[in-house]
């Protein structure tokens, strides 16, 4: 009865499902409450609670390296071509149509060249996260353009900082391993880290800085 997520994982892989995949299932909220220590206990807010995470799934396919290239590449064309359209006076979602009809035609040439430029690999198995970033990166670009510059620069820099954060936790073999064979104990971890972050009142660690004249009174 003490190793009931054991069994529940055996039984999965038994009926099929890949053990990777059950284990990321498992991780998914691991990687969730090292986001929130980084806000809560540090002060890195990025722009909101769930995007790191998503990224962080959509980069597991194809790397960190190749996925904040992509992210970046699409973010900054989407930003772009909001820019352009913005005089543009038709209704919201009518707009977003046209930015992500845009990007999509910006990025189609990539995925015929895709072959010459060797990163048939990145289009033929990982179109899902490619279609994703597109997703996330329209809706997040347009959250950005509402903020001032300074603003939407660090609030880009620390969702980057966070979906790293996410990546290394999904992507981690220890991490991994340590659930496969202690499911229950990481759980019960989980719970106890979530609990206390939910009661922590104390200044973040950024915060520190931001108000080091008036500690020092």
């Amino acid at each position: 009865m003490t190793n009931f997520l054991r069994h529940a994982l055996h039984w999965g892989v038994a009926q099929g499902y890949s053990l990777d995949f059950l284990i990321l299932i498992l991780l998914l909220p691991l990687a969730l409450t090292a986001i929130a220590l980084a806000r809560y206990l540090i002060g890195i807010q990025g722009l909101n609670f769930f995007a790191p995470v998503i990224i962080a799934v959509v980069f597991l396919p194809i790397g960190i390296i190749l996925g904040l290239i992509l992210f970046l590449a699409i973010f900054l064309t989407e930003i772009l071509v909001i820019l352009i359209l913005r005089r543009l006076r038709i209704h919201f979602a009518a707009k977003m149509a046209l930015v992500l009809l845009i990007t999509c035609l910006v990025f189609l040439p990539l995925l015929f060249l895709s072959s010459s430029l060797k990163l048939s690999p990145l289009f033929n198995s990982s179109l899902i996260p490619v279609l994703v970033l597109i997703l996330m990166g329209e809706n997040l670009a347009e959250v950005q353009l509402r903020k001032n510059p300074k603003k939407a620069f660090r609030a880009v820099l620390e969702t980057l900082i966070l979906t790293s954060l996410a990546f290394a936790v999904l992507s981690s073999m220890v991490l991994k391993r340590v659930m496969l064979l202690y499911p229950e104990a990481m759980i019960i971890l989980i719970v106890i880290l979530d609990i206390w972050i939910g009661q922590f009142t104390g200044l973040r660690l950024l915060e520190y800085r931001r108000f080091r004249k008036l500690l020092k009174k």
